[in-house]
């Protein structure tokens, strides 16, 4: 083989590397990329937790937040060279900012939204699973048959400290796969919708159109109960099947 031969096909040999290189960095994308299990915490709403999925196409980002209790529309996400994250939304008319930084599988920051502020943590799907396998989830018996039963008309009763206590009555329906809450008669105070994991269990209500205050607690045999925070306000709640 002649010298030009040679050089010719390590020439041909590099330019074939180089480009299986640049695919196979094009095919892990960037590292912001991905789904996350996300935290955010306040002393008025407590700890929320929903998903948040952070796509690039080309040189556009999109953001999508799904199974939030409060339903969140992203107008807005940028990503910095240094993985600082910048994430706009809206929440019925209040505008969410949320402000963070990636690190290693990891993004925390603060968030805004109104006069409210708080933390959020968000870890990515893939890195939870690595980190420790998923336990296979057995539910009891007695679980079963108390989630099958839970549709119904309740008394409910959310007790303010030092403030006095509001009943009213909710009705609770499967929908599908989750289920939907409506208050007949409501009042000052509302419920806007239900989330139920196991015996764990948030309702989320309103208070002459402030909240939403998220009232979490657990589930028994014909009852429920729990307690709340909200703007510098506490208490427990209760509602007992009729």
């Amino acid at each position: 083989m002649s010298k030009f031969t040679s050089k010719f096909f390590s020439v041909v040999l590099a330019c074939v590397v180089a480009a299986m290189m640049s695919v196979a960095a094009l095919a892990q994308g960037h590292p912001v990329e991905g789904e996350y299990a996300t935290s955010s915490t306040s002393a008025e709403l407590g700890t929320i937790t929903y998903v948040m999925v952070i796509k690039k196409n080309g040189d556009q980002w999109m953001c999508e937040i799904k199974d939030s209790p409060i339903p969140l529309t992203v107008s807005k996400i940028t990503v910095d060279a240094d993985n600082n994250v910048n994430v706009t939304a809206d929440a019925g008319g209040t505008t969410v900012e949320l402000k963070g930084k990636l690190v290693g599988e990891k993004m925390a920051g603060n968030w805004t939204a109104g006069d409210m502020k708080g933390t959020f943590e968000a870890t990515k799907k893939g890195a939870m699973a690595a980190s420790k396998a998923a336990p296979v989830a057995t539910a009891p018996a007695a679980t079963a048959a108390s989630a099958a039963s839970l549709e119904g008309t309740y008394d409910f009763k959310v007790v303010a400290e030092g403030q006095g206590e509001l009943p009213f009555v909710i009705m609770l329906k499967k929908d599908g796969d989750k289920y939907k809450v409506e208050v007949p008669n409501a009042g000052d105070m509302t419920v806007t919708d239900v989330k139920i994991e196991g015996e764990n269990v948030t309702f989320n209500a309103a208070y002459q159109g402030n909240g939403p205050i998220p009232l979490k607690g657990t589930i028994k045999p014909g009852e429920m109960g729990g307690k709340w925070e909200f703007s510098g306000f506490s208490g427990t709640w209760s509602a007992k099947k009729k």
